[in-house]
Parts: structure tokens; C-alpha cells; sequence
């Protein structure tokens, strides 16, 4: 969370890094603002996490589903993705003919797995 932020912001090959500062300034508002709302422990912060597709610009996010059926373990079980998108504000703007610049925030929702999830734990 926001002590990884913050280690990471005082990293000095990262720190020298435009982009990669103004990354880590994004996470630590947003850090900031789940700490306002009280739900920093439902949110994890993941390096390894990567989307293949080149338009995005910004912050990435994944929402995974838990399952916390099973009282013999300490740790919930992921039970996979749900949803996912990001940031993309050049991609937009490839399709506007004067080239405008659009923030835009994207998501998917997995509507087919949510469904098979609840068939499941109808049964």
C-alpha cells in the first residue's frame, strides 16, 4: 500500500524517472483517498499486475472475487477476476478527427464468470 508508495518514491533511479514519479504520485492520491473512505485493506497493490494492450496511460486495476467459504484457511482464496481496465487517454482521440485529447477511464465487467460464480454457489 502506501508504505511501498512511499519506499518506492524515494527510490533513486525511479525518482529520476518522469513518468514513473508521476505514477507513483497517482497511486499515493489514490492511497490517500481509500484511506479517506476507510477501505485500504480491500485494495492491494500489485507490481507484477500488466495489461498487453499499449493505449493505457495510467493506473491499471483488477477487481478480483474472494472466496471466504472456508473456515480452515487464514488467507481467502482468490477465486479469479472479475473485472478489469484503466486509464487510456490517447485512445480516444485516434479516433477523433481534430485529434482531441479525451481522459477516459475504462472497466470490464465479467459478466459470464460472475454468473457461473453464483450458478456455483447456488448449488
Amino acid at each position: 500500500g502506501l508504505d511501498l508508495i512511499e519506499q518506492l518514491l524515494q527510490d533513486p533511479k525511479l525518482s529520476q524517472n518522469k513518468v514513473a514519479k508521476e505514477g507513483l504520485g497517482d497511486m499515493k492520491l489514490l492511497f490517500e483517498y481509500l484511506t479517506l473512505f476507510g477501505i485500504t485493506g480491500k485494495i492491494s497493490f500489485d507490481l507484477s499486475l500488466a495489461r498487453g494492450l499499449d493505449y493505457y496511460t495510467g493506473v491499471i486495476f483488477e477487481a478480483v472475487l474472494l472466496q471466504q467459504d472456508n473456515e480452515h484457511l487464514e488467507e481467502p482464496l482468490s477465486v479469479g477476476s472479475v473485472a478489469g481496465g484503466g486509464r487510456y487517454d490517447g485512445l480516444v482521440g485516434m479516433f477523433d478527427a481534430k485529434g482531441r485529447k479525451v481522459p477516459c477511464v475504462g472497466v470490464s465487467i465479467g459478466i459470464e464468470r460472475i454468473f457461473s460464480i453464483l450458478e456455483q454457489r447456488l448449488e
